[in-house]
């Protein structure tokens, strides 16, 4: 294929995506067309009440060179302490009062198909192991 100047080492690898970020990012309609369809894809499910919301959680999550490239607004610093005080609440919750697992989750089947592959599965539950499995 004869590609040149590949990076070798991870920090190599994270500063050439940085500086093609700064290069590439960059605010313009289409960008933020996509976004918006993105962002809708995302919120399908939500009740309508609580959509304007969710979308500011999810504007907040971007990092600044995202945002400013899909042309969003900053959000309000609530916002950002909210997410923050939540994520907490939640380690804490997770960390205290949730019992591990103690049975592994196997992501793949244990046999090959017929083809030669494994199958994924994308549950842990018992109707779709069972399902691979006759496979």
């Amino acid at each position: 294929m004869h590609i040149e100047n590949i990076p070798e080492t991870f920090e190599e690898m994270k500063a050439w995506a940085d500086e093609y970020e700064k290069r590439a990012m960059l605010p313009c309609d289409q960008a933020h067309e996509l976004a918006e369809t993105a962002m809708g894809l995302l919120l399908f499910y939500i009740p309508r009440f609580i959509k304007p919301f969710v979308k500011r959680l999810l504007i907040a999550i971007m990092d600044d060179r995202l945002r400013k490239a899909m042309m969003y607004p900053e959000q309000p610093l609530w916002v950002y302490k909210f997410l923050e005080y939540f994520v907490a609440v939640r380690r804490f919750l997770l960390r205290n009062f949730f019992l591990p697992r103690y049975k592994g989750t196997s992501y793949t089947t244990e046999e090959k198909n017929q083809f030669g592959r494994y199958n994924i599965n994308y549950t842990d539950n018992e109707v779709s192991l069972l399902r691979c499995r006759l496979m």
